[in-house]
């Protein structure tokens, strides 16, 4: 096994799991969600910081975190696929 394989895996693991733990937590507020009938106003997971244009930043909504997974599990999920 030659050393860029080494590497490839070695980035490959740390992708798929950044990935897969993008997926449990993703699914978990789905589930918490549904139940609470899609009420927003409840938070659940970890929290998410969020630039601000004041250079503090700002705690994320929970439905501005739920949108958020969605992009964080397309390039995680796109980016764990070998070409």
């Amino acid at each position: 096994m030659s050393d860029d394989r080494i590497q490839l895996w070695i980035g490959l693991c740390l992708v798929g799991g950044f990935c897969a733990y993008s997926w449990y937590w993703y699914i978990r507020s789905i589930i918490f969600y549904r139940k609470n009938g899609f009420d927003f106003s409840k938070d659940f997971g970890f929290d998410i910081y969020l630039p601000s244009f004041a250079n503090d930043g700002f705690l994320a909504t929970p439905k501005a975190k739920f949108i958020a997974m969605h992009f964080v599990l397309a390039v995680t999920s796109c980016q764990s696929q070998p070409f």
